[in-house]
């Protein structure tokens, strides 16, 4: 087993994010409300010298309406309090000295500014990062270079989770066995279908992002390092209003998007439309060289390879939401979301062999593929508030995916001087067509139930039950002498469905008046069948969670989180012989494939938005997917999904705001790890223990003249996956706004990967010497590592619209998970 060591820049960095926890002796604390008494979160709080104004610091109120502020120096001081819509608020002076260095100032009232609302143009920007008892939630509309990007784009900015786009998988604070949901419901498709769902995805149409680390029994038990679960706007206020975005950008191509919607609410009904188009034609690929001993090729051989892809996407999104209040305790509504899109990808794949005992030969394939995508999320919902102590909910929800993506390939190969060669390997053949026709069809049903029995007992209980039916028809067909022959290793049709029903109950135990408890219990019984396998796939487990809470004071708390979930195999993950992209190679599915479960213990510390987390986490046959193998045979590469023995880590999570000035603040987030991993699906079992770390900041600033600007980035340190390892990559942004009077939007201009530096190298073999002597290095290039991507996006909204809200709807789609 090898140790790597902690590096010198990697401790000064965590010791850089460390030293932001130190804290000074003085304190000035309180609690901003309106006149209602209801919190206001996100309210501006500023302390300042009450003789000269002089500024000392600042602070934004969290969700329930509590500041901290530490200043230095001695008074007199001042508090003003600013938040939009309402008068701003001043204290009276006051002194802190060394015999009172603490203050604490209560509650302080806000007095609603009624005229101030018709002619105020700046919205309320919220933190970046505010944290919950389950994880933290990303404002992402409160980043300047939101606009104009994808879905995909924006997911890659945000803390803790990293893209692989080469392997199509999530990891979240550096663990794989992610769930994506889109407004709370579960995208039932293979990762790579759901990244290409959120790449044709507009960013603009995003209201925020939860990062459920510590999932409660409420959740489906799947995603084994938690729930990216992506929130989109609603219109949620009485009024009308229109909301309008276009998009201009280059890169290596050209990009382009627009998006229309409106909101319409009465006291008893809300309605919101909204339709987006998205163009982005843009560049990636890889190149490398390696050496083997395949025995398909007869002998040993070295490779010089590139790929290089040109992807043209457009994307069509519609969504429609409406909701209405039968009775003041009743209300029904439902959603309709259809993303069609379109994506024409040319390949240009160049390799040189060097087979010893044969002659050099340099092979040239053309790959075009037009891939078709319809998806459809439609659901229907009822809540009813039965009582003053308890309400049910139902829905229920149906999900349909079609995708057709034909590709034919066109093979050429030239001998060392350039010239026409036929290549003494039949396997070498003159091109290859593929046919891939998929359909999903899903159907949910949800039923939740909620009581308090008292002040201090809450519960909630639900069922779920789902039903799969999955298709995909494919075959490849190889040309050989004119003639297209079937390819026996390519699979024609397969056919699957998987059903599921859970049970959950969740209660909430207020211990005393600072701490309580959640202690939940999910059952879930899981089958799925393949045409391809004589038995189903089974699973039937509980799964509990834990989490305390302790208020240490008014605005730090204590955190403690246990939970057990898993991470099933993906349909595409198990079905076999899909196909191949190159004749001595298979891309497949692993039919003895198993589920993942992860237990994982958290302990976490808050304060004013700063927090601190340690994490124990075991993972029992964690699944790594596009590891090589080969056929039991031993005859040919096999690309497929594989089971690690266990993966073992211990975490430290650092997210630390800063308000250095009343204009600049900055947001830092870091994951430090421990892990340690073992395989035993490579030639001789190995395993490696090794540091792991990756770290994103936010930086805003808010300038003269109405304009704001923001720089962020994250950078992830070298790390191992399964049988390879990769080197440290990471990316940085710019983005300018400019806000005008009157009512007349807002005019964004930004700057993906300003040093050009999305370039991954990845070393296969790098932990443990693999099948075939294979023995490869490649580099991975995103468009803007060729050239860096410029925005320029004007958006607006006009139209009445009053400030009463109707519904919580956020917050509802949150917790009805499907």
């Amino acid at each position: 087993m090898k140790v790597k060591v902690l590096t010198g820049k990697n401790f000064c960095v965590s010791l850089m994010l460390i030293a932001g926890i130190s804290q000074v002796l003085a304190q000035v604390r309180g609690k901003v409300s309106d006149a209602q008494d209801n919190p206001i979160p996100f309210a501006n709080v500023v302390l300042y010298q009450a003789v000269d104004t002089t500024l000392v610091t600042g602070a934004i109120t969290d969700d329930a309406g509590y500041f901290s502020l530490e200043p230095t120096g001695v008074g007199p001081f001042r508090v003003r309090v600013t938040y939009l819509g309402f008068a701003d608020h001043y204290t009276e002076p006051f002194h802190l000295d060394s015999g009172s260095p603490s203050l604490q100032l209560g509650t302080l009232v806000l007095t609603e500014n009624v005229n101030e609302l018709d002619e105020v143009v700046l919205a309320a920007r919220r933190d970046w990062v505010q944290r919950t008892l389950e994880g933290q939630v990303i404002n992402v509309q409160s980043s300047v270079i939101t606009k104009g990007s994808n879905a995909l784009q924006l997911l890659e900015r945000l803390p803790g989770v990293i893209l692989d786009r080469r392997d199509y998988q999530f990891t979240l604070n550096g663990q794989s066995g992610v769930t994506v949901l889109f407004n709370g419901r579960r995208i039932s498709m293979s990762m790579e279908d759901v990244m290409a769902l959120l790449e044709s995805t507009l960013a603009d149409n995003i209201e925020k992002v939860e990062l459920v680390t510590s999932p409660s029994a409420k959740y489906d038990a799947d995603g084994g390092a938690g729930i990216i679960n992506i929130i989109f706007k609603k219109g949620v206020n009485e009024g009308s209003q229109w909301n309008y975005s276009a998009s201009l950008g280059y890169g290596y191509w050209e990009k382009a998007s627009t998006s229309l919607g409106y909101s319409f609410g009465t006291e008893k009904m809300h309605l919101n439309a909204n339709y987006s188009l998205f163009h982005d034609h843009g560049k990636n690929g890889f190149e490398g060289s390696g050496t083997s001993f395949q025995p398909i090729l007869g002998a040993p051989s070295q490779a010089i390879f590139s790929t290089y892809f040109n992807n043209n996407n457009n994307a069509h999104n519609m969504n429609l939401g409406m909701g209405y209040q039968i009775s003041p305790k009743v209300e029904l509504g439902g959603e309709f979301t259809l993303n069609f899109a379109k994506n024409r990808s040319m390949s240009n794949v160049n390799n040189q062999r060097i087979i010893e005992g044969q002659d050099y030969f340099r092979s040239h394939l053309v790959t075009e593929g037009n891939a078709s995508k319809l998806n459809v999320i439609s659901s229907l919902y009822l809540t009813d508030k039965l009582t003053d102590h308890s309400s049910f909910a139902v829905d229920l929800s149906y999900l349909n995916y079609t995708n057709d993506s034909p590709a034919t390939t066109k093979s050429e190969y030239f001998d060392e001087n350039d010239e026409p060669y036929d290549p003494e390997n039949e396997i070498f053949t003159d091109g290859n067509r593929g046919f891939s026709e998929s359909t999903i069809q899903l159907g949910v049903l949800k039923l939740d139930y909620t009581h308090t029995f008292n002040d201090k007992l809450e519960g909630e209980f639900g069922f779920k039950g789902s039903y799969s039916d999955n298709t995909n028809d494919s075959k490849i067909e190889t040309q050989v002498e004119g003639e297209w022959i079937v390819d026996p290793r390519s699979q024609s049709l397969i056919e699957s469905d998987e059903t599921l029903w859970a049970l959950y109950s969740q209660f909430q135990v207020q211990l005393h008046e600072k701490s309580k408890v959640d202690l939940g219990l999910r059952y879930e019984d899981w089958r799925r069948s393949l045409s391809t396998s004589e038995e189903d796939f089974t699973i039937r487990q509980f799964f509990p969670s834990v989490s305390y809470q302790y208020q240490l004071s008014e605005n730090r708390q204590l955190n403690l989180n246990y939970h057990r979930r898993i991470s099933r195999p993906a349909y595409s993950d198990l079905v076999t012989s899909l196909y191949y992209n190159d004749p001595t190679a298979i891309f497949t599915g692993n039919p003895m494939l198993r589920p993942g479960i992860t237990n994982t213990l958290q302990l976490e510390y808050v304060k004013n938005g700063f927090s601190m987390g340690l994490s124990f986490q075991k993972e029992i046959d964690p699944i790594i997917r596009y590891q090589l193998t080969s056929t039991p045979q031993n005859d040919i590469l096999v690309i497929s999904p594989q089971n690690a023995d266990y993966q073992k880590s211990i975490g430290l999570f650092l997210n630390i705001p800063v308000q250095w000035a009343s204009w600049a603040r900055l947001n830092m987030s870091s994951t430090s790890a421990l892990r340690d991993y073992k395989i035993s699906y490579s030639p001789n079992p190995a395993s490696k223990t090794y540091f792991y770390q990756s770290l994103n900041f936010n930086q805003t600033i808010k300038l003269p003249w109405q304009m704001d600007a923001e720089l962020s980035g994250w950078y992830n340190f070298d790390h191992y996956n399964g049988t390879n390892s990769t080197e440290g990559f990471g990316v940085m942004n710019f983005g300018i706004s400019k806000q005008f009077k009157n009512d007349w939007g807002t005019l964004q201009f930004s700057v993906s990967d300003v040093f050009r530096s999305l370039d991954i190298h990845t070393h296969i073999s790098g932990m443990t010497p693999i099948v075939f002597d294979i023995d490869t290095r490649s580099r991975y290039r995103d468009e803007s590592a060729f050239t860096r991507i410029f925005r320029l996006t004007y958006s607006r909204s006009f139209g009445g619209n009053a400030n009463k809200k109707s519904r919580n709807l956020g917050k509802e789609e949150f917790n009805r998970v499907n």
